[in-house]
C-alpha cells in the first residue's frame, strides 16, 4: 500500500471511491486519462433504477455519502410497442430518477468531481495511471452491450419514452428522455449489434410519429458500451479493489448500473480501509445482478405480442410495484438465473480478467 490511496479511473466508480476515502481522512490520488472528465458520456440522461427493492435510491446513496447531485424523479412515462400500441405508465412514488453523465454543469460526474477535490483528492487529467494502483475503476473491458445515443436541446414536452419492438431493436429498446428541454435519444442491445444503426433511424421515425415534428438543436452524436460479469469478488491476487464495470458491476437487463457502481464504490472504499463486508458485497450487489441475468434471458424470448402484453400490464397498475415484484431477489428468480447462466456461460476463456466468475457467451 502506497502512502496515498491511488485510484485508477475518474469516471462514476472512481471519483466516488475516492470521494469516500478522502472523508474518511487518506490521502487519495485520482488517475483519469481524458481531460475534463465526464467519461465516456456527453451529457445526456441516465437512469438511477428505483425498482430493486422498497428503499429510495436516493435515501441509499445519501447513506451512502452520495448527494448533491441534480436528479428528477420520474413517476410517468409512455411505452410504445411493436403492434402499434401506446401505454400511459405511472406509479405513486417514483421508479426511477433522472441524472446527467458527462463533464458539463449539472452532470453527477461534474458534481462528484467537485466534492472529490473539495475534500482533498488529488487529480491527475490526461494521465494514465501509474502500474501499481490501490483501486481499479477504469470502466468496461470489452462490449457486451452497445447504445448509440443522440444529445440534443429540444421544444419538445418533458417527455420519458421507450420503444419495445424486438423487431426494431433486437434484444433491447429504443429511448426519448426530455426534461426541461435537455433531451437524449438512444438504441440500446446486447446482441445483434449490427442492426443498430438501422433500427435507430426505424425508432426515431417511430418517436416521430408518436410525439410530432419536435425541434431539434445543437446535436451531439455517440455511442457508448458496456460489459457484464459476475466477479468473484472485488479484490484482485494482487490486493487491488475494483469498482463500477472494471469489476463487472452492471444491470443486464436493461443496463442501468448507476445505482450498483455507487454501492460497489462504498464497498471497494471500506475494503481499502479494512473494513469490508463480504455479506454486504453478496446481499446489494451479487444477488441483484443474478436476478437481471434471469430477468434478460426471459427478456430475450418475448416476442412483439409478448412485450406488448408487458407495456399493458405496466399501464394496468403501478409500475413501480410491478417493478419491484419482478426485479426484486427471491429464490425463485435466483434458480432460474441459475439454469440461464449454465445455458449462457463461456467456456472458452473471457476477456474480462481474473475477478470474473461468470460471463455470457460472446458472439463469434
Amino acid at each position: 500500500m502506497t502512502s496515498s490511496v491511488r485510484v485508477a479511473g475518474g469516471g462514476l466508480s472512481g471519483l466516488a471511491t475516492a470521494l469516500l476515502l478522502a472523508r474518511a481522512g487518506r490521502s487519495v490520488e485520482v488517475w483519469d486519462r481524458r481531460l475534463g472528465g465526464g467519461g465516456r458520456f456527453h451529457d445526456g440522461w441516465q437512469v438511477i433504477e428505483n425498482g430493486t427493492g422498497e428503499e429510495d435510491a436516493l435515501d441509499e446513496l445519501a447513506a451512502l455519502g452520495f448527494a448533491g447531485f441534480e436528479a428528477i424523479p420520474a413517476a410517468r412515462a409512455v411505452f410504445l410497442d411493436g403492434l402499434g400500441g401506446r401505454h400511459e405508465v405511472a406509479s405513486e412514488r417514483p421508479y426511477a430518477y433522472f441524472i446527467r453523465r458527462g463533464a458539463g454543469t449539472g452532470c453527477i460526474d461534474a458534481t462528484l468531481r467537485r466534492q472529490a477535490l473539495a475534500a482533498g483528492v488529488t487529480l491527475h487529467e490526461g494521465r494514465p495511471a501509474p502500474e501499481r494502483v490501490d483501486v481499479v475503476a477504469t470502466g468496461p473491458r470489452q462490449a457486451d452491450g452497445v447504445a448509440r445515443e443522440v444529445v440534443f436541446t429540444s421544444d419538445l414536452p418533458d417527455t420519458i419514452a421507450v420503444l419495445f419492438d424486438p423487431v426494431v431493436t433486437p434484444t433491447g429498446y429504443a429511448y426519448l428522455f426530455c426534461l426541461g428541454g435537455h433531451a437524449t435519444f438512444g438504441v440500446a442491445q446486447v446482441r445483434r449489434v449490427a442492426a443498430l444503426r438501422e433500427g435507430a433511424r426505424e425508432a426515431w421515425r417511430r418517436f416521430r410519429a408518436a410525439f410530432g415534428e419536435f425541434a431539434v438543436r445543437d446535436e451531439r452524436e455517440g455511442g457508448q458500451f458496456m460489459n457484464f460479469f459476475l466477479p468473484r469478488s472485488l479484490r484482485d491476487a494482487d490486493g487491488r479493489w475494483h469498482a463500477g464495470e472494471a469489476a463487472g458491476v452492471q444491470d443486464f437487463l436493461y443496463g442501468l448500473g448507476n445505482r450498483l457502481a455507487l454501492r460497489s464504490a462504498g464497498l471497494a472504499a471500506d475494503g481499502v480501509l479494512g473494513r469490508f463486508d463480504p455479506e454486504r458485497l453478496r446481499r446489494t450487489v451479487l444477488r441483484p445482478m443474478r436476478q437481471t441475468v434471469a430477468l434478460r434471458f426471459a427478456y430475450e424470448r418475448l416476442g412483439r405480442r409478448g412485450f406488448a402484453r408487458f407495456c399493458r400490464a405496466a399501464a394496468a397498475g403501478d409500475f413501480r410495484e410491478l417493478l419491484l415484484r419482478v426485479q426484486r431477489p427471491r429464490a425463485l428468480g435466483l434458480a432460474a438465473a441459475a439454469a440461464a447462466m449454465a445455458a449462457w456461460r463461456e467456456r472458452r476463456g473471457c476477456r474480462h480478467g481474473a475477478l470474473c466468475a461468470w460471463c455470457r457467451r460472446s458472439e463469434r
